[in-house]
């Protein structure tokens, strides 16, 4: 065996694992297909790398669908669960007392994510967020409204990122 081969051998070993791993929440969605993928950068920073995932690759907002995030910086799960909260209240997707709560209910479900982690948010047909920490389950909220507001972050019209938007709807 050559030495090249022996590299992408031994690159592969280590990576598909991991790839798999990060694919398995994405069963949940009939026949995935990519709709389009975006960087969140941050002040030129990157932060978050986003691909959503629906059934044929057709996307609608009442449907299933997944929201695969890969992080490109470390964040701990209380600041995530903050800043969720507050790009929430920018799209204006509930009172306070609610966005508080479903913020205190992302702080039991969401980890601390690491540099090159995997998060994927599933909502199924009835409109329940299911997360993922590569394909180990987190949980999941149920609350009504919670879906349209958490995906409405990066998905919705009134988000505060229009081209990572346009990205991730392959609209771009």
């Amino acid at each position: 065996m050559n030495r090249r081969t022996l590299f992408i051998s031994a690159v592969s070993a280590i990576l598909l694992p991991d790839i798999a791993r990060a694919n398995a929440p994405l069963a949940f969605v009939p026949q995935p297909g990519l709709v389009g993928s975006g960087r969140l950068n941050i002040l030129t920073v990157p932060v978050l790398d986003i691909s959503l995932f629906a059934p044929q690759s057709h996307w609608r907002p009442d449907g299933p669908y997944a929201l695969q995030v890969t992080f490109l910086r470390d964040l701990e799960a209380r600041r995530m669960a903050g800043h969720i909260r507050d790009e929430m209240r920018h799209i204006g997707a509930g009172d306070a007392g609610r966005l508080d709560l479903w913020k205190r209910q992302l702080e039991t479900v969401l980890p601390d994510m690491r540099r090159g982690d995997v998060l994927t948010g599933v909502r199924d047909h009835e409109g329940t967020v299911f997360f993922f920490h590569y394909d180990r389950s987190l949980g999941h909220i149920a609350e009504s409204g919670f879906s349209d507001a958490f995906f409405g972050i990066c998905l919705g019209p009134r988000t505060s990122q229009p081209r990572l938007r346009q990205a991730v709807l392959g609209l771009s």
